[in-house]
């Protein structure tokens, strides 16, 4: 479990929460079509440009090749040759400013002036040839630096180097920035070499915290980037840090990136609203061999509401702490939904769903993933493919994890598949574990390890060479099904039978299963799972609408497992 460290905006900080070690403190999908609390963070130095910049003087555009031998006159025939050029222009609205592909500029892009909703600010790339570099080099902050400036949009650049981030966004002081969009872009190689997750990183877009300012109608996709010691692939930090009822910036999106080879998180985005993270690969996170306090994750939200991280791929995350899980619906999040996605070969969990700072995570959706090969870090402390845990005083409300495929394989006794006994839970809304299909080659696999309050029953249970299955419900440990059964009252409509899957084991990096883990004819998974919603209202429970291949879900007949689709 994290720790969302203490952020530091312009020196200024906030003591904040999340999970870890229960203290306090905090793919791609089948069509991707990408081609691609304890310590600081980015206290950055603030920036001095020399002289006051000049207007644009309205809509017009700019040109950059810093091949030239001497500066020109910003025109395509007489383009600047220089990073100060170029930082001299209070940009207009409409404005557009090109970088000469195949060329490379040193130094800080670090321009003023915002765009309109109508008339944004664009930086592109003119010519023909490779992408154009930005090298932010090894003293600057970064590649590029905005502050409270909205309505940019960024694309088509490859960024590299830059001290503390590729491209960082700036906003305090009550700001509300609104309208960057950031895309087709590369960036690596931030040179700062992370002691602690979130101090650092390649892209992040980065409120205050301390104040009502907030980063909304964020827009970030097809960006890979990577390849570096610094602590975050992409954090979007919207908005009041840490506070349940405090601002939030609106709208925020990271769709068809990929993220890889980062020494803290993948994917992080704390205190937003209406927010989708779709489309994504996130592998390697969490490398850092030396580093202390709070933890990373691969893809995760915190103090977040209206969640949904769908058909992402999470793979080969790891951790220097207790998580290196797949992905996390920390705590202080509200109306977060997890479907559709490939998680396999994490150190950590699947999937965890977190509760704690005296407050209620509530109305937490697992469904219709695959999960594979996760928890294989025997000396993690997050056990279970689907870790439910409060601490802190907090509680959740709405834990539903339904129609999923897991391979379980965890190699340590007593790691149960789901783990559930450190919850504490609140409120009105109904927290089940059904319809799920797990299938295990271990010959004595744990199960699941539940507190009173999480309904279990309609799922599928299997191992070719089990001698013992083993549950844990209310502090009671029973070593058989039936006995489990009749003890405990859970899984009553659960069966312990072949899936008669096409290959369950099947774990390929960025290929998608699809007939692997299919119930082929005969599957006693066919037909046999249950509508979670029956007897609801749709407006306030939904079984959803596709299954993990993306199938229209037939309605009337569920089976168990992530894929509802039988193979004939």
């Amino acid at each position: 479990m994290k720790i969302l460290p203490v952020f530091t905006m312009l020196a200024t900080a906030i003591a904040v929460a999340s999970c870890a070690n229960r203290t306090v403190s905090l793919p791609a999908s089948v069509n991707m079509d990408s081609t691609a609390a304890s310590s600081t963070i980015g206290v950055q130095p603030e920036m001095t440009m020399g002289l006051p910049p000049t207007s644009a003087g309205g809509p017009g555009s700019y040109y950059i090749d810093c091949s030239q031998p001497s500066n020109g006159a910003g025109t395509q025939a007489s383009p600047w040759n220089s990073m100060a050029a170029a930082n001299a222009i209070a940009y207009q609205p409409g404005n557009t400013i090109f970088f000469k592909r195949g060329t490379t500029c040193n130094g800080m892009f670090a321009p003023t002036g915002s765009g309109t909703a109508n008339a944004p600010i664009t930086v592109t790339a003119y010519g023909a040839g490779q992408l154009p570099t930005i090298d932010g080099g090894s003293t600057n902050p970064s590649a590029i630096y905005l502050t409270n400036q909205s309505y940019w949009t960024i694309e088509n650049l490859e960024l590299h180097e830059g001290m503390n981030w590729g491209l960082v966004a700036k906003a305090f002081n009550n700001v509300a920035v609104s309208g960057l969009t950031i895309q087709n872009v590369s960036a690596t190689g931030a040179t700062s070499v992370a002691k602690q997750r979130a101090l650092t990183g390649e892209i992040g877009l980065l409120a205050d915290g301390t104040d009502n300012a907030t980063f909304s109608n964020v827009n970030i996709s097809n960006v890979t980037v990577g390849d570096t010691k610094a602590g975050e692939g992409i954090f979007v930090k919207a908005g009041l840090h840490g506070s349940y009822y405090g601002a939030k910036g609106q709208n925020i999106s990271i769709t068809k990136s990929k993220v890889s080879n980062v020494y803290g998180d993948g994917i992080l985005v704390t205190d937003a609203e209406n927010v989708i993270i779709s489309h994504n690969i996130v592998t390697e996170s969490g490398e850092c061999p030396d580093c202390t306090g709070s933890t990373p994750g691969a893809l995760w939200v915190w103090n977040s509401v209206n969640v949904e991280m769908s058909w992402n791929e999470s793979y080969k995350n790891t951790s220097w702490g207790g998580d290196g899980g797949g992905m996390d619906i920390d705590y202080l999040n509200r109306n977060v939904t997890v479907e559709y996605n490939y998680i396999h070969d994490n150190k950590g969990y699947c999937v965890s769903v977190f509760g704690a700072g005296k407050q209620v995570t509530y109305k937490s959706i697992v469904r219709f993933n695959v999960c594979a090969n996760n928890a294989a870090q025997p000396t993690t402390t997050q056990k279970g493919d689907f870790l439910i845990s409060t601490w802190d005083g907090g509680s959740l409300n709405g834990v539903q994890i339904y129609n999923n495929t897991t391979y379980w394989t965890a190699p340590q006794a007593n790691d149960y598949e789901l783990t559930a006994t450190s919850a504490t839970f609140s409120g009105t809304l109904r927290n089940f574990f059904t319809n799920n299909l797990v299938y295990t080659p271990l010959q004595h696999p744990f199960l699941i390890a539940a507190p009173g309050p999480l309904k279990i029953d309609y799922n599928l249970y299997y191992s070719p060479s089990a001698q013992e299955y083993t549950f844990s419900y209310k502090g009671t440990v029973w070593n058989s099904v039936a006995a489990y059964q009749n003890g405990s009252g859970q899984d009553a409509h659960s069966v312990v039978a072949d899936p008669r899957l096409g290959d369950p084991s099947y774990d390929v990096d960025n290929i998608w299963p699809k007939d692997q883990l299919r119930p082929q004819h005969g599957s006693p998974a066919i037909g046999a799972g249950t509508d979670v919603c029956a007897g609801y209202n749709s407006t306030v429970c939904s079984m959803g609408i596709n299954d993990f291949f993306g199938q229209p879900l037939s309605g009337s007949v569920i089976s168990i497992g992530a894929i509802q689709e039988k193979y004939n």
